[in-house]
């Protein structure tokens, strides 16, 4: 019998640490997962790796509620990050290439901490790290020189992408998952609630 290669695709490195592939990639666009790409350009991750990450973090393996979350949020976040879309929002295109990054690798942070949240509604953490993202993007957008009208256009696309794809994915599981939908749709506006109160805010200080 053949040994199993050392690299494993994307979906595999999901399935060996027990997480949504939306999430094996996130980390490995913030570098907190090393990964090579192929000719092709698909990530490859090395067993090693993975082995190491899971010795050194807490990983725990997914409820079927939380997974059909993730896939919620996985689908928004590839829309979301769509530049053939983005292109056409007047408040994307005043953005420099720097603060598009930011916002990119701000956005994942955000989609983690909501995946958190979601999983455990009593962690105030998750809150509080809306909040400081909320906090950046109002900075940046800000100095950026767009208006506070503006940037809510840029902050409701994001969280109208994302009530979307779990209305989406609620319909579609109807009968077949036990998971609250409406609990779901209330802590994400309660999670999003907080990004957008911070950004006023900061918009709001002279």
């Amino acid at each position: 019998m053949s040994q199993p290669s050392e690299w494993v695709s994307l979906g595999e490195a999901a399935e060996i640490i027990g997480v949504h592939p939306a999430t094996i990639r996130n980390w490995a666009e913030r570098g907190e997962l090393p990964f090579r790409r192929t000719p092709g350009g698909h990530r490859r991750f090395r067993r090693a790796d993975l082995k190491q990450w899971l010795a050194s973090h807490r990983v725990t393996r997914p409820s079927d509620a939380q997974v059909v979350v993730q896939s919620a949020l996985g689908r928004a976040r590839l829309e979301i990050g769509d530049r053939r879309v983005l292109a056409q929002q007047d408040w994307y295109d005043r953005l420099s290439p720097e603060a598009r990054e930011t916002m990119r690798q701000e956005g994942l942070r955000l989609m983690d901490a909501l995946i958190r949240y979601l999983t455990n509604p009593e962690l105030d953490g998750e809150l509080d790290t809306s909040h400081q993202v909320g906090e950046v993007y109002g900075r940046l957008l800000k100095h950026e020189g767009l208006s506070l009208t503006q940037a809510l256009h840029g902050y409701f696309y994001f969280v109208d992408f994302l009530l979307e794809a779990v209305i989406q994915l609620s319909e579609a599981s109807a009968g077949r998952s036990t998971l609250d939908w409406g609990a779901v749709l209330r802590q994400v506006h309660l999670f999003t609630r907080e990004t957008l109160l911070a950004m006023i805010t900061v918009f709001e200080q002279t």
